[in-house]
């Protein structure tokens, strides 16, 4: 989170809530499958998305992309862990 939306969040904490709620609403709209959300115990980052999908690169790309746009000043940085088994 950016330095502002986490202070934001100190005030008023519905911030997140509403953003994971955006999350959920994409995921089911492309229809994939939400296996992590939230505050990832053991790591820098504030927030973790984590999707289940065999979709395309192309695909995913997109659903990324409506991810990190849900809140452009809400998101410091992001980074993308693939796995395949």
């Amino acid at each position: 989170m950016t330095k502002d939306s986490f202070q934001s969040y100190l005030k008023d904490a519905s911030a997140v809530p509403d953003w994971m709620d955006k999350v959920r609403e994409i995921c089911e709209k492309h229809k994939v499958k939400l296996i992590i959300l939230g505050s990832p115990y053991g790591l820098e980052e504030q927030l973790v998305v984590g999707i289940e999908t065999d979709a395309a690169v192309d695909e995913f790309t997109k659903i990324k992309t409506e991810l990190y746009q849900i809140d452009t000043g809400f998101i410091e940085y992001s980074k993308t862990t693939i796995i395949i088994q």
